[in-house]
């Protein structure tokens, strides 16, 4: 039997240091029963420097927000980070859904 993994799709992403941000990503799976969690990490070391907030918004058409206050941005340093998106289907399998690079600018 062949063994194949899929790896997660790439999406880059920039924001104004202060500013809020928000995205509405579509998948073309349903995501009911899902979990979804997402982070802002080093590009360094990978470890998370800030969570980012996610929601369902529409699980049976696969829509997931993702969010960042004012607040949160403002305590950014200018630079580029890392970011990943991670599903957890039903039954607690783990998936990388996407990743990339956030910019931050001044």
């Amino acid at each position: 039997m062949t063994t194949y993994t899929q790896q997660p799709g790439s999406m880059s992403l920039s924001l104004r240091r202060g500013d809020e941000f928000g995205a509405v990503i579509s998948f073309d799976v349903p995501l009911s029963g899902y979990a979804v969690t997402a982070s802002l990490t080093s590009l360094v070391s990978g470890a998370t420097v800030l969570p980012i907030t996610t929601t369902l918004v529409n699980a049976t058409e696969g829509q997931v927000g993702i969010a960042l206050s004012e607040a949160q941005t403002a305590a950014l340093a200018v630079g580029t980070y890392g970011w990943q998106l991670i599903w957890v289907a039903p039954g607690a399998v783990q998936r990388t859904a996407l990743s990339g690079t956030v910019e931050v600018t001044a």
